[in-house]
């Protein structure tokens, strides 16, 4: 019987590193592209929970207000919440121990167009030191929902 010829043992050819399997490349590119939205992601994810937070602690003072709390200990709130959102934007040395006209110059560069009228501020500023508030806080609490809800999506300095 005749037996089928068989080849010589055959080695493989030497294998390079280059170029890469198509699988390299396309990681290279997801890197790459991952490695430039970096900076824009950070940005965004410690922006977010700042804004979030924020609308949620005065959603808060809402409800706090609605239960029947006083008006002082619900302006006290609101003053507490925006000067927190000011020194997340401006940093501590910035923005803690602004007062009067350098606060509210604060505020409206936070989040201009959205500015709070003159009597609001005015009650923010000089409100919680007067023994006894009759004044209406919901639209109080209006500007500043439209306040909070301005506030610039970006920003270098923002840790929440």
């Amino acid at each position: 019987m005749n037996a089928p010829e068989l080849r010589d043992i055959h080695l493989p050819d030497a294998s390079l590193w280059w170029p890469p399997a198509p699988g390299w490349w396309i990681g290279l590119v997801l890197t790459l592209i991952f490695l430039l939205l970096l900076p824009r992601l950070l940005r965004w994810l410690r922006h977010q929970p700042l804004r979030r937070l924020s609308l949620r602690q005065l959603e808060r003072i809402r409800r706090l207000h609605k239960e029947g709390q006083s008006d002082g200990e619900i302006l006290r709130e609101v003053v507490a919440l925006l000067r927190r959102v000011t020194i997340s934007y401006y940093g501590r040395r910035g923005s803690a121990a602004a007062t009067g006209d350098e606060w509210q110059r604060q505020l409206q560069r936070l989040a201009p167009g959205a500015e709070l009228s003159s009597e609001h501020f005015e009650l923010l500023t000089r409100g919680r030191y007067q023994p006894q508030l009759d004044v209406e806080m919901e639209p109080l609490l209006r500007d500043c929902e439209r306040w909070l809800r301005k506030l610039p999506r970006s920003s270098g300095r923002v840790s929440a």
